[in-house]
């Protein structure tokens, strides 16, 4: 017998009651006897709520749904029975309950009106250009970025949708999600590719004017190809899922969407003119993204979201998704791994009655977390799963000489379903950073190979707050850095003075720490090996770290965009600097072939990128402070750079010294002497070219 669910997304509002059908199919002749209930919140009323099913017989059964509290829930049957029932694994039920129904068909029109002005935008391009007979003051490289873009984002949509292959895997790491793409996407970002190839094709039959695709363009451009052809090779050989695949195109998409207008504007800021570029296109495109807005402010009331849903709502607009039925089931996708990455717990899943094992996972919540002395930390254990016999779980926390439980928690289970929760306080008493992990009876009950806790104790609170004013500092010292000498640049139209070889061999760094940050972040691969090898440790990489890896690849990469565009004097990227990326090339490809064939993890391959970042950062300032000797000036090198990476190193440091100090942990200075050598090594050049600015070159 198997069974399962249609439709499996439900829309209704406060009250009203929704419908869905449970189709039950006899696979053989034998008799075959369950109930079902069904795990839901207490906000929602399910009628019937108890189906009984006797003999084998094919049975479609309606059931109702209604809800007193608006929001999204997720609706879970809990199948009694002696004998397996097959395809199990999706049977729930996704109901969002909106507050007002008249908002529902509110947001639908909306909906559809920003997808129609997103859709006819690009004719009025064409038109402008059919009409002039001619694509003067149309940037080449707008049109070839946005293809770029619309092809992976195409690619993205039509192998999601079709491939039942990968949306297997989708739902594998999604329980409880549906596919995100839906046939209205596929029909959008096909028909962007082919707006776009109408456009290119328009430049290619008319006047251009010399207009052709710049240098820079052409180099991203072959990068996006390259990379997106390494990662298919490496998904070929079946390195990583294809899913993963398709998620790499789907950033390709949202970077190209990141970047493509600056050409654009870059063009009619130099023509001194916006002729021959449509601007109804921009207009069209505009009404959609504030017609976007307001569709998402208006169900993010009406279906009661909180501010982080909204935030990645609008975060998934950037790729420009025109769908909101997969708006709503990608932020709440997202949510939940977010939560998952924070904490991590088993998969829930539709449990057959009658099974001699019990399915049960503990997970702390929070996982991590900073106290201080007089302080009591609080935690929730979290029990879910079906047991097969009621029983109780025993926690039993060793003896430690730094922290006070306030009890061994017994956490009971009964026959059955369970979710609850278990409240656990912990005290500290002395300073440090420590790992406690409780031993469970009966053993074998739960895998508590990552049921721990990581808990620091600082002495004073307020410096727990100086510390993080002082690391937000630093950060944007760091990352402001970069525009001082974008600004200098610009205004001088001229980029005389600054060292090729600092921009080249620096965006190598950047670059490897980017990939580092990313895959370490998002592929749960090589965490899975991470956690391998440290059992008590957290993924090192955060949210914010990416963010300003990718930011330093942006600054730096402006920097030598402007090193194309404006006067160089003659300055070039010199012979030792091409070998010293030549040997970087060589060893990322070699290591990589000795991931791709077995003969190392992936996870080698990324500490591999992480030291290339480290000696970049060792060897990148010399050729500028050649320069400057050599030229016996510091003209055209903006000395506010430096001063702001000499703040930031300094606050740097600081913070580290406090954080010594306040937590009595000062081997999180002397246990990693590379990273803070480096740090002061970075201060010393500082120094080095303030010496000569202000006083040898002045």
């Amino acid at each position: 017998m198997k069974m399962h669910i249609k439709p499996q997304a439900l829309t209704t509002s406060l009250e009203i009651a929704a419908k869905f059908t449970l189709h039950v199919h006899c696979c053989s002749d034998d008799e075959q006897n369950l109930t079902i209930t069904w795990d839901v919140e207490e906000a929602l009323e399910v009628r019937p709520t108890s189906i009984t099913i006797n003999g084998c017989n094919e049975t479609s059964i309606s059931v109702e749904v209604s809800s007193s509290q608006q929001g999204q829930f997720i609706i879970r049957p809990i199948i009694i029975s002696t004998d397996p029932v097959k395809d199990n694994d999706r049977l729930f039920v996704l109901l969002k309950v909106a507050k007002y129904r008249p908002l529902i068909i509110i947001s639908m029109l909306i909906g559809w009106t920003y997808t129609v002005c997103w859709t006819i935008g690009d004719y009025f391009q064409a038109w402008t250009s059919y009409r002039r007979k001619s694509v003067v003051g149309l940037s080449f490289d707008f049109l070839y970025l946005n293809i770029v873009g619309n092809c992976c984002y195409a690619t993205f949509n039509v192998v999601l949708f079709s491939s039942a292959f990968i949306e297997e895997e989708y739902f594998r790491r999604h329980p409880f999600g549906l596919n995100p793409v839906v046939a209205n996407d596929v029909g959008y970002a096909v028909h962007a590719v082919f707006g776009n190839l109408v456009l290119i094709v328009q430049c290619c039959i008319y006047q251009s004017g010399g207009n052709v695709i710049s240098t820079a363009v052409k180099l991203l451009i072959s990068g996006y190809i390259m990379m997106v052809s390494v990662f298919c090779i490496v998904t070929v050989e079946q390195q990583m899922h294809w899913l993963d695949f398709l998620y790499i195109l789907s950033y390709v998409k949202l970077s190209t969407n990141l970047i493509k207008y600056i050409p654009q504007v870059f063009m009619n800021y130099q023509r001194k003119s916006t002729e021959g570029f449509a601007i109804s296109n921009r207009l069209l495109d505009m009404a959609g993204g504030v017609l976007s807005l307001t569709q998402m402010v208006l169900n993010g009331w009406n279906y009661g979201k909180n501010i982080e849903a909204f935030v990645l709502e609008l975060v998934h607009t950037m790729t420009g998704n025109p769908s909101l039925e997969v708006r709503i089931t990608f932020v709440t996708t997202a949510i939940k791994e977010s939560q998952n990455k924070s904490t991590p717990r088993s998969k829930t899943r539709v449990v057959v009655v009658g099974a001699s094992a019990h399915n049960v996972s503990l997970s702390f919540l929070p996982q991590s977390v900073v106290l201080t002395f007089g302080e009591t930390g609080s935690f929730t254990i979290e029990a879910n799963g079906y047991a097969s016999s009621s029983f109780d779980l025993q926690l039993y926390w060793p003896e430690h000489e730094a922290i006070q439980t306030a009890s061994n928690q017994t956490i009971p289970f009964k026959m059955g379903w369970n979710n609850h929760t278990v409240p656990l306080l912990i005290e500290p008493i002395k300073q440090g950073r420590f790992i406690v992990q409780p031993s469970i009876e009966p053993p074998g009950a739960v895998d508590h190979t990552r049921l721990f806790l990581l808990i620091k104790v600082a002495m004073y609170k307020p410096l727990m707050i100086i510390s993080l004013l002082v690391g937000w500092a630093y950060t944007a010292c760091w990352s402001a850095g970069y525009y001082p000498q974008i600004w200098l640049n610009y205004r001088r139209k001229s980029v005389v003075g600054l060292s090729f070889d600092f921009l080249y061999i620096n965006i190598v760094g950047h670059v490897s720490y980017v990939l580092f940050n990313a895959f370490l972040y998002w592929n749960s691969f090589i965490e899975e090996e991470y956690y391998r090898r440290h059992p008590f440790g957290l993924n090192p990489v955060i949210g914010n770290d990416i963010g300003f890896a990718v930011h330093a690849v942006f600054g730096t990469g402006f920097t030598i965009f402007q090193c194309r565009i404006y006067e160089t004097g003659g300055n070039s990227v010199s012979k030792p600097a091409k070998g010293i990326i030549a040997v970087y090339l060589t060893i990322v490809i070699a290591t990589m072939s000795c991931a791709w064939f077995n003969v190392m993890h992936w996870l080698d391959f990324l500490y591999v990128l992480s030291y290339i970042k480290l000696s970049t950062t060792m060897i990148k300032y010399f050729p500028q402070a050649y320069m400057n000797y050599r030229r016996k000036s510091t003209e055209g090198f903006e000395i506010m750079n430096r001063l702001l990476d000499l703040a930031g190193g300094l606050f740097s440091i600081l913070q580290m010294v406090i954080n010594a100090w306040n937590f009595d942990d000062w081997n999180s200075i002397g246990g990693d002497p590379v990273k803070f050598g480096l740090g002061v090594f970075s201060i010393l050049f500082d120094l080095v070219f303030m010496f000569q600015h202000y006083i040898l070159y002045r």
